[in-house]
């Protein structure tokens, strides 16, 4: 379809390179799919990268994600030559050329002279003067090559066709002839007959390519890649929205600040100039935090804004190949770009500033030390933003993955969902296993307590409730021992949150310093307590009674969920929708409830393999989660899809 001349003209900025503002001249484009000219890039290429450094990398400069040249890069200087030319871009600065009358014959430049060209062959994408056009039709090879008017092109008489000379990247010189539908990727003949020549499914590209533009697969990348863009936008609003809020906080503050100091003697002025120190400091640190989030999530917006640039004008442009090459080149970075922006996303949390005066200050009825407490508060506010399928969790299905065998029966067992391996624990062995997602053992940890729970504290690093009170704190990266934390409260399950240990034993909830074991606070339960949720210290989930859940918040029970029977509910984790689950352990089945308490689904056990379900986990910002058996010792890894 021919495209209209008020659309033609709407791609200057997608012609233009970022670094020297000018178009694209010998367009090269990088893995995350900027565009730069070949002598910008070996420019940047050769200012950034240490000559003396072995690591065959260099940052994009506009998403700044890193670009390696393979295990034989060679000198940086040749980089910018081996970076594989952007065919469609340069496919569209001839358009747009020929549209403004601007287009030279190709032929003539390489004899250094100057013609302005009159027609396209489409097969050579070579743009001719007549003459020109008179010696290339005279060539038996080239005689029959669709030969079109420039003039048409300008003015949408002719369809706008670009080459069909698009070169393998695999095998200079070698053209695309094939698509290998296996492994979604277009190929030459050498590629067909070397590394796909054992694939079930390889067709023609002509095959590949038609309908293209206007199939199901087009339109939903098309609809997925603005949809992102748009939660992006909201997204980067929100954080300058609330960079906003904050400062306006601590303006409040620093007035509060001000007014007591009117009210209390010379002493006092000492206090004020400290308090005032730390939280101008929390404010730096805090705005600094919070422009980077919106910094990130910029470099994350201009990639989709690129790809979105790159397919619309592919798609109204483009060549029914080159929407098939984009949409491959998208879809090969979308797994990369899915776990930096999960990354982004989990990082992600509101910050507000309180001032915790006390009435001593406030009264001044004798001499204080401070006038209060400067604390942060991040609120985890768990942005669910991805590129790729969204997951319905109330109703898709429940897939087993895999199975893994602790040989332990009757035991409490629980575990950690890891970015790449799984962490359990065994009450039998006394041990701590490392395990890979293919279930095989890499590591284990004896300890001199019985492990009952496990929480994560950083990366590196995790807590391993026991039976003798002790906490272990381990190194879940060399499964090594890091040291203890004397604890004189009994404890089942715990969290983990904001420096503090949550334990969970029957009708009793104790807060304790993670470090020191110093109890802060304590909450009673109806009893039946084993494990809990926390969201933070004030917001916490748990078994409240033989047959009851309850959710509370700030000291206030926004919800109880009841199930018939004696269930003894035990593990209890949330999906990235905010959905709870609850492992209905005498049932045996598994509830899942909404974030009010709703019903959702009972999923009985038996379904994914398990007899009684002990506790559940579900892998941060992802579909999958794993529940353990108390009789049987069995971990059953499971998706929702």
């Amino acid at each position: 379809m021919a495209i209209a001349q008020d659309k033609t003209d709407n791609f200057d900025d997608l012609l233009t390179c970022t670094i020297c503002l000018e178009t694209f001249k010998g367009p090269k484009y990088l893995p995350c799919l900027h565009t730069f000219c070949k002598t910008c890039i070996n420019t940047y290429i050769l200012s950034t990268v240490n000559k003396g450094k072995t690591g065959p990398t260099f940052k994009c400069p506009i998403c700044r994600q890193d670009v390696l040249m393979g295990e034989s890069p060679g000198n940086p200087e040749t980089w910018a030559e081996k970076l594989p030319g952007n065919h469609f871009v340069a496919s569209m600065i001839d358009r747009q050329e020929i549209r403004k009358s601007e287009k030279m014959c190709d032929s003539c430049k390489v004899n250094n002279k100057s013609e302005k060209a009159r027609s396209l062959c489409t097969v050579c994408d070579e743009a001719f003067c007549s003459s020109c056009e008179t010696y290339h039709k005279s060539f038996k090879i080239s005689a029959r090559h669709p030969i079109i008017s420039l003039e048409d092109v300008g003015t949408n008489k002719e369809t706008v066709i670009v080459s069909s000379l698009i070169f393998c990247e695999e095998h200079s010189g070698e053209i695309i002839k094939a698509y290998c539908v296996d492994h979604s990727k277009p190929i030459c003949t050498l590629c067909a007959t070397l590394s796909h020549r054992k694939c079930d499914d390889v067709i023609t590209i002509e095959k590949a390519v038609s309908g293209i533009k206007k199939s199901q697969k087009s339109m939903e990348l098309s609809t997925e890649l603005k949809d992102t863009n748009k939660k992006l936008s909201d997204l980067i609003l929100d954080r300058k929205n609330h960079l906003t809020d904050f400062e306006k906080e601590v303006h409040a503050i620093l007035t509060k600040v001000s007014t007591i100091k009117d009210n209390i003697i010379e002493h006092l002025n000492k206090i004020e100039e400290q308090i005032k120190d730390e939280i101008i400091k929390s404010k730096k640190e805090t705005a600094l935090k919070l422009s980077e989030e919106s910094t990130d999530l910029e470099s994350l917006k201009s990639t989709v804004d690129n790809w979105i640039a790159i397919y619309d004008t592919c798609l109204q442009h483009g060549s029914e190949l080159q929407c098939l090459l984009e949409m491959n080149r998208i879809n090969e970075n979308k797994e990369k770009f899915g776990d930096a922006l999960n990354k982004g996303m989990s990082e992600i949390k509101n910050i507000s500033l309180h001032l915790e005066a006390n009435d001593i200050a406030e009264n001044f009825a004798k001499r204080v030390a401070n006038i209060g407490e400067v604390k942060l508060f991040e609120t985890n506010t768990s942005p669910i933003l991805s590129l790729g399928k969204t997951i319905n969790f109330h109703t898709g299905n429940i897939n087993v993955i895999k199975c893994i065998d602790l040989n332990a029966q009757c035991v409490y067992l629980s575990g950690l969902f890891m970015k790449d391996e799984f962490i359990f624990t065994n009450g039998q062995s006394y041990k701590v296993l490392k395990f890979s997602h293919n279930g095989d053992i890499l590591a284990e940890l004896k300890l001199l307590g019985q492990p009952c729970d496990i929480d994560i504290i950083n990366g590196t690093r995790a807590a391993v409730s026991s039976s003798s009170k002790t906490f272990f704190i381990i190194n879940t990266q060399d499964m090594t021992l890091c040291h203890t934390v004397a604890n004189t409260y009994p404890v089942h399950g715990f969290c983990h949150v904001n420096g503090e240990f949550i334990l969970a034993y029957r009708s009793t909830l104790t807060w304790i310093n993670a470090t020191t074991g110093v109890k802060t606070e304590e909450a009673s339960t109806n009893g039946d307590s084993f494990y809990l949720y926390a969201k933070d210290r004030s917001d916490y989930t748990c078994a409240d009674g033989l047959n009851t859940v309850s959710r509370t918040v700030n000291n206030t029970k926004v919800f109880s969920y009841t199930i018939d029977g004696q269930t003894y509910a035990q593990g209890i984790d949330v999906d990235d929708d905010g959905n709870y689950y609850i492992c209905a352990y005498n049932s045996p089945n598994i509830h899942q409830i909404t974030k009010d308490g709703k019903l959702v689904r009972i999923i009985p056990a038996e379904t994914i393999g398990i007899k009684q379900p002990w506790v559940i986990r579900f892998k941060k910002n992802g579909n999958q989660f794993f529940v353990t058996c108390y009789q049987t010792g069995k971990v059953v890894v499971c998706e929702i899809i």
